[in-house]
Order: structure tokens, then sequence, then C-alpha cells
């Protein structure tokens, strides 16, 4: 049951991915990562886990995307708010995506 406990070990690594971002450690992050994708690797061409644990991976890996998504936007508007400050008037334009239009 190797592949079960490589499966063990990925969601921990998921989590702690998680928990990293959560705390902004830039360390763990890149840890939880490397440990992913290197489990990932591992598991490829053996049987899939359960269907639950399938889908406690998905539920973390939507939470993980929706949290990278959010520190960006989070970025992109610290961006914009300094291109402001230093000149290049702040565009109050949205995109399609909700985000700001880039400054012109």
């Amino acid at each position: 049951m190797a592949a079960a406990a490589d499966f063990d070990t990925l969601l921990a690594a998921m989590r702690a991915e998680l928990a990293a971002l959560d705390a902004g450690n830039a360390a763990v992050i890149a840890a939880a990562t490397a440990t992913k994708l290197q489990v990932l690797d591992a598991l490829n061409g053996t049987p899939p886990p359960p269907r639950a644990a399938l889908e406690t991976a998905r539920a973390l890996n939507a939470l993980t995307s929706a949290r990278v998504n959010m520190l960006m936007a989070g970025v992109e508007r610290r961006l914009t708010m300094l291109t402001a400050v230093h000149g290049a008037p702040q565009s109050l334009a949205y995109r399609r995506d909700g985000r700001l239009a880039a400054p012109r």
C-alpha cells in the first residue's frame, strides 16, 4: 500500500502549502510544493486512491488556487497604487475579469 501512504503524504503537503500561503512563508511554500511534485511523480501510474481522498485533494487544490489568486490580486492593487504615486494616473476602469485595467 505504498500508493496510499504516498497519497497521504500528498494531502499533508497540500495542507502545508495552504497553511504556508496563509502565513506568507515562502520557504515552507517552496518545500511543500517540492514535496507535492515529488509525490505526484511517484504516484504516476499507480492505481487511484479512494474517491473520498481524491475529492479531498481536489478541494485542497481549489482552496490553494483561490488563495493564490487572492494574493496576486492584492499584489496587482499595490503595484497599481505605486504606479499612481510615481506619476502615472491610476486607472479607474476594470477589465472583464474584475481587475483594474493597466494604467496608460
